[in-house]
Order: structure tokens, then sequence, then C-alpha cells
């Protein structure tokens, strides 16, 4: 695999004539060619400060960042425009630009003193518009697009600029679940099937982990990555984001959230009706166990599709169900529990 980004060795901070104030150290990676990779990390760790860095906005403290071999402080601005196009978190304000207009800008490191485009110019903006999938929004005024429409039309922009590189600071920040998928796919096909490298730093964990071909954990004494499948096998997540209210699992590779639990009650059964009895029981403070011969409260998972839940009581049928909430509220608010932690839970019969 080609590496287009290089860091050694790198810290990263802010440079002053009175002080230095470093946000993180020894950072060590590569950044591929024709892959997207994810930089994750928890709120203060240095991830816009690292993207700041390798796009030349900021200094290193120490070490190097090399672009295809060449160190980034002995490029100027606009040698670095042909490297690395660059879409920031901050909304591009342009009143009365169209979409045409605002890519247009992402030739600015090819025109002439005069900002004139040449034919293959325009050729390269309708290409990366197109690219894109907005070339029925090329007209329209960058003020009628939806967020997601308006982030598509930054990254053609940056797809204009015709760098080996594109790297974007978190581009799903106000986009909705469906828009931020949409970018993410749109992101790894570029990759893919241009051949560049693309670098995004993203809050988006469940996301990054699913899409992306490398991931870049900051932390602030070093940068890990690799896979999101190898990093798992790693445990790297767990003393990165676990925290009171989020845990990372590793049997499925997901973040969840972690809840206080006052009851545990039995469930006997499996499959999908139990993993959302399983959740809904979770939110509600009451922990699911598996259920044994002796116990006397119990749920039961069926194979019964008018009747998939069964709450028993001893011998005795106390609710048969299709719904999960209807379990909830004949566990919570039907059926008095002893609420105990260390015990499975038992009936307190009238």
């Amino acid at each position: 695999m080609t590496e287009s980004i290089k860091l050694e060795k790198l810290d990263i901070g802010y440079l002053s004539s009175k002080s230095t104030k470093k946000v993180a150290c020894n950072l060590f990676a590569n950044l591929n060619r024709g892959e997207m990779t994810c930089l994750l990390g928890p709120n203060g760790t240095g991830k816009s400060t690292l993207i700041k860095t390798i796009c030349g906005f900021l200094k290193p403290v120490s070490g190097t960042v090399s672009i295809n071999g060449q160190n980034t402080t002995q490029l100027d601005e606009k040698e670095m425009a042909k490297h690395v196009a660059i879409v920031l978190t901050d909304k591009i304000m342009l009143p009365n630009a169209t979409v045409y207009e605002l890519v247009m800008y992402g030739r600015s490191p090819y025109t002439n003193f005069l900002g004139r485009l040449s034919a293959e110019d325009k050729e390269v903006i309708n290409r990366s518009i197109e690219m894109c999938g907005i070339a029925h929004k090329k007209s329209a005024l960058l003020s009628t697009l939806s967020d997601g429409e308006r982030q598509k039309a930054t990254i053609a922009k940056a797809l204009a600029q015709d760098t080996p590189i594109i790297i974007l600071d978190e581009p799903t920040a106000f986009l909705d679940l469906p828009a931020r998928v949409e970018i993410m796919h749109l992101l790894r096909s570029l990759a893919s099937d241009t051949g560049k490298s693309v670098l995004m730093s993203t809050h988006d964990l469940d996301l990054a982990l699913q899409m992306s071909d490398e991931l870049w954990l900051l932390q602030k004494d070093c940068l890990i990555s690799g896979t999101p499948e190898d990093l798992v096998l790693q445990n790297a997540f767990q003393p990165m984001f676990n925290n009171g209210s989020i845990e990372f699992d590793n049997k499925t590779g997901l973040f969840k959230v972690a809840y206080d639990y006052n009851v545990t009650i039995p469930v006997k059964g499996h499959g999908f009706r139990y993993t959302l009895l399983r959740r809904a029981l979770m939110r509600k403070g009451i922990k699911p166990v598996k259920a044994i011969e002796t116990d006397c409260v119990y749920i039961e998972i069926t194979d019964n599709t008018n009747n998939g839940f069964v709450v028993w009581n001893k011998d005795q049928i106390m609710l048969k169900t299709n719904s999960v909430g209807e379990v909830i509220k004949q566990i919570i608010d039907v059926t008095p529990l002893l609420l105990s932690a260390d015990n499975r839970a038992t009936l307190v019969m009238n």
C-alpha cells in the first residue's frame, strides 16, 4: 500500500514567542492512497489541531509531517494547495453564489492571475459536480440547498482542486443520519474509485467502524492506527471511550449506553425478540439474566408470532403478548418486584 502522508514522532500544539502548548505527542501514522481513514478521539485530544498541522495551518511543535515524501514545512501555500484539498467544519458563506460558482473556486491553484477557466478547468468542475451527485443542482443558489446538498457541493469543490489527498474536519457534523451515511458512502467511493487518500475527523463512531478502511485513534501520548477490525481485536477502544455512560462492546464491535440496574429478571429464549426485549429492559434499569429451572418468575421468548412473549409466575402464565411495551408494563407497573441487584426477581403476591 502506497502512503501519501506520513507522521513521524510528531508533537502537535501551539507555538508562540512566550510559550509552547503541546496538545498531543509522539504521533506516528501513515495515510494510504485509495483508502478512507477516519480520525477518532474524545473531545480535547487534538483532532482539529492534528488536521490543521497536517494541512500546514499550524507548524509541528516537533517531528515531521511528510506529504508524498516532502516535508510540509518546505511547501508554500500554493504547493500545498496542489497536494491537499481541505473541507473544514465552518460553512462557506458566499451570498448569491451557485453550486457551480462554489466548485469553480477549487480550480484557483491552477488558473492564471486573472482567474480565467480553461476548457480543462470547466471539464474538471463539471465532472466533480457529477461525481458528487448534484449535477441537477449545478445552477442552484447555495442558500436553497439542504445541509446534505451543501456538503456535497463543498466536497465537489475539494474534488475539483484535483489533489491526491482530501482532508475533512467533521464533514457530517450538522447532518441527519441518512445524510451522514450518504456523505460517508460518497467519500469511500471517491477514495476507492479515484485512488485519492481521504482523511476525515468524525464523532460518528459506529459509522466509522462500519465504513472506514483505516482508523486513527488519537490520544494524548500516541496515535493508534489500523483497520477497524484489528483495533477491536486489540481492545483499543475501551480505554479511550469507556466512561460512566458509554462502553464499547467487543462482542458486537459497537458502542452502547451503560445503564444502572435496580433489578434482574430471568429471560428464557434468544433471537431478535430477545434482543429487542433486552434493550427495553435495560433502558428501564432491569438487567436480563439467563433463566434457570428454579426461577419462579421469568419471561419466555417463544416462536409464536401472535404471542412472542410469555411472563410466568411459578407455573401460571401472567401475560401472553407480542408487544415489548406490554411486557415492560407488566413487569414495572402491574407486578410489584423485590428490587435487588443481587437476587433474582421474585413476585410479591397480593
